[in-house]
């Protein structure tokens, strides 16, 4: 089972004997997939779904996420067969417990600075040292302040500080042409934060798949505050997978030479997208970055998969909200010294 990823705006898809047809702008089939191989529909640009595909997918529980050609999230088609509201009762209340959210977060947050951690001590001895041992010892200061927070507010300021630390260090490990000035989320001003845009937008459509798998509100997080239209869960659960999965794989990408200055083009309003074929060879590289298996549970010896980890992550955090025990939730483990 995998997601099925459908990324050229002029393809049509229907169905045809419980198979996903894809069909070219001239109506020609290009290929076919059974329903049953299927776990979501992710649809980047204009592509065209037919009514009798839709009705099939909500009945076998498949949903369908649309995005722009850039990667930004639009909507989301579920069937909400998955719903489960004695888990989503607990979770209401649990997330109105200060305490309970300030453990949980402070679990999210010193996970995510640990993951950038060791992504940037990866990547600088690729880069013959770049970065020095005082560079990395904020994130360890700011890993021991987490720790010590009183308020999710007090936190937020910590890891928005260590943030722009972290890309600007990551901007020095990337090569010349692609070096950029700090996150941007939107419009991406240059061809890194384009492709990481678009790289969170797909970690959190995965996230948006899970928690509906496991019967959860998307509305009612720890971390980030809820407020219309914002699905704080998700954003509360990709954030410490953002370096590992997302940031990892641009590097990658870049250093390896697969995207090139020509695999981007600047649009009338300076905003940065990927080509066709940039964005073919960036979801195949997710692809096979979330599908790798790593020893991602520090104590478990045994290596799984992005999508099994985080979902016995979610797992956990329904036990953390049914006793209120932030211990049951467990971050993932990249290494550490």
């Amino acid at each position: 089972m995998s997601d099925f990823f459908v990324q050229k705006s002029d393809y049509f898809l229907g169905l045809s004997s419980q198979k996903i047809v894809i069909k070219n702008g001239r109506r020609e089939i290009e290929s076919e997939i059974s329903i049953h191989l299927v776990d979501n529909v992710l649809i980047f640009g204009k592509a065209q779904v037919s009514t009798q595909l839709l009705r099939a997918l909500a009945k076998e529980s498949i949903n369908v996420y649309y995005f722009t050609e850039e990667g930004k999230f639009l909507a989301c088609l579920d069937s909400f067969r998955q719903e489960d509201f004695d888990k989503q009762y607990l979770q209401a209340k649990a997330c109105l417990d200060q305490n309970f959210c300030l453990d949980i977060s402070k679990k999210i947050v010193s996970a995510k600075v640990q993951h950038q951690l060791s992504l940037l001590k990866s990547f600088n001895f690729n880069k013959n040292r770049i970065l020095s041992t005082e560079d990395f010892e904020r994130f360890d200061l700011t890993i021991e302040n987490i720790s010590k927070a009183e308020s999710l507010y007090q936190l937020m300021g910590y890891e928005g500080r260590i943030a722009k630390s972290y890309f600007y260090y990551l901007s020095l490990l990337v090569p010349t042409a692609f070096r950029f000035h700090g996150r941007r989320t939107r419009p991406a001003e240059d061809c890194c934060n384009c492709l990481l845009n678009f790289g969170y937008s797909i970690l959190y459509s995965c996230f948006l798949g899970l928690i509906r798998k496991n019967g959860l509100s998307f509305g009612f997080g720890v971390l980030h505050q809820s407020h219309r239209h914002h699905d704080s869960l998700a954003s509360d659960l990709m954030e410490e997978w953002r370096p590992v999965i997302v940031d990892n794989t641009v590097l990658e990408l870049l250093l390896r030479e697969d995207l090139k200055l020509e695999h981007f083009e600047k649009s009338a309003d300076g905003t940065f997208l990927l080509i066709d074929e940039g964005r073919e060879i960036f979801l195949r590289a997710m692809r096979e970055r979330m599908l790798e298996i790593h020893q991602y549970i520090e104590l478990d010896k045994k290596r799984y998969s992005f999508f099994y980890t985080a979902d016995q992550q979610i797992k956990g955090l329904i036990r953390a909200f049914e006793s209120l025990e932030s211990q049951a939730y467990v971050t993932a483990f990249t290494g550490g010294e």
